[in-house]
């Protein structure tokens, strides 16, 4: 009976360990709260490789997408930004930020129409919510501009 038990506690932990006795897979394994921390401190870079790894066992996280996106955004990888908040925003069709991002990413691009349509989709999800401000605002920024 000893003998089971003792098994039944070894496997998982075998299962887990490497060549070397370390548990690498679950250090390996980013969790979306130190994600987010590189993000807050603009290393976004960094994030890029932890999102996709996170992204490989969550596929269905339209939050990870959306920062994927962000952090593509903050690096001036746009071709990436739109595959990112497409997906987001085909998981979760009213995320609100994705939403914002996304036109935010057409104004990058030099597509304000584009913008324009990402804001009138939030304006009929959120009505007068901080992202729909937040994107007008930008919107009303980049005419000015031109």
């Amino acid at each position: 009976m000893k003998r089971i038990i003792m098994a039944c506690l070894l496997i998982p932990g075998s299962l887990f360990a490497s060549a070397g006795g370390e548990f690498s897979y679950l250090e390996s394994a980013p969790n979306m709260q130190e994600i987010r921390m590189d993000i807050v401190e603009n290393k976004y870079s960094e994030a890029i490789p932890l999102l996709k790894k996170y992204l490989g066992r969550n596929p269905r996280s339209a939050e990870a997408y959306n920062y994927l996106g962000y952090s593509y955004r903050k690096t001036g990888h746009l071709p990436e930004v739109f595959k990112a908040y497409e997906r987001a925003l085909a998981l979760n069709p009213r995320h609100l930020s994705a939403h914002e991002y996304l036109g935010e990413a057409y104004l990058m691009n030099n597509e304000p129409e584009k913008a324009r349509a990402v804001l009138a989709q939030l304006w009929g999800i959120c009505r007068d919510c901080e992202e729909f401000r937040d994107l007008a605002k930008a919107i009303k920024e980049a005419r000015n501009e031109n």
